[in-house]
């Protein structure tokens, strides 16, 4: 199994837990009606927002380039969603091999993730021209643009994937979920597992997280 089949995998799991199994047909297990599209492109605008884009504030700021890539990913998570949602898991395959861009270019990258925003957007407001073979072709193109190859892309992903399915699994829902473990904050403590084990397993990580959170508990 590659690593795009495995987080396919991770996804799927993932939204049967949250959503609960009927989410594959268009809707959580409370009836709330699902949007996927939308989901990407309201994420591509915050990640959009990560730039020094606007002419008339912070012209010397910086680009927030690590905050892009958190959008990113979190885009991947609902573009994954859609695939499954609509049957079409295996087509992202096709960029299994990325060479990533060794200096990321700021406007270039605006304008791939205005064109995911638009192919989304689109793809909500007509329900019978589904473009969601352009959205996965611009996301690759963003991620290549930033400077993330699929390595980098898994082990993000897995972090937050296993950070989510954790909270999910401890009270995030109904409030009861502490999200500052000391006086960090959990997501942190996550990235700082996978930077010194950068090969762990998914399963593993978890039991990390599950480790670490009942110390703060105790």
């Amino acid at each position: 199994m590659n690593k795009i089949q495995q987080m396919f995998k991770l996804q799927k799991k993932l939204n049967d837990a949250t959503n609960g199994e009927i989410w594959t047909e268009g809707a959580t297990k409370e009836k709330r009606i699902i949007s996927w599209h939308r989901c990407i492109y309201m994420e591509a605008a915050e990640a959009i927002d990560s730039f020094n884009w606007k002419h008339w504030k912070d012209i010397e700021a910086e680009h927030d380039w690590e905050n892009a890539r958190v959008e990113l990913v979190d885009i991947w998570h609902f573009i994954m969603s859609e695939g499954i949602h609509i049957g079409d898991s295996r087509y992202a395959e096709a960029f299994l091999e990325i060479v990533p861009e060794k200096e990321p270019n700021g406007d270039k990258l605006i304008e791939i993730l205005e064109r995911l925003l638009a192919a989304s957007a689109q793809s909500c407001v007509d329900h019978e021209y589904n473009r969601y073979h352009e959205v996965v072709n611009h996301f690759f193109a963003a991620i290549k643009e930033i400077g993330m190859d699929i390595d980098d892309l898994y082990k993000r992903y897995v972090v937050k994937n296993q950070l989510n399915q954790f909270r999910q699994d401890h009270g995030y829902k109904n409030g009861t979920y502490i999200k500052i473990w000391g006086d960090v904050e959990d997501n942190v403590i996550a990235f700082k597992i996978m930077d010194d084990q950068p090969e762990i397993s998914p399963e593993d990580l978890y039991q990390e997280l599950e480790s670490k959170y009942k110390k703060i508990n105790q």
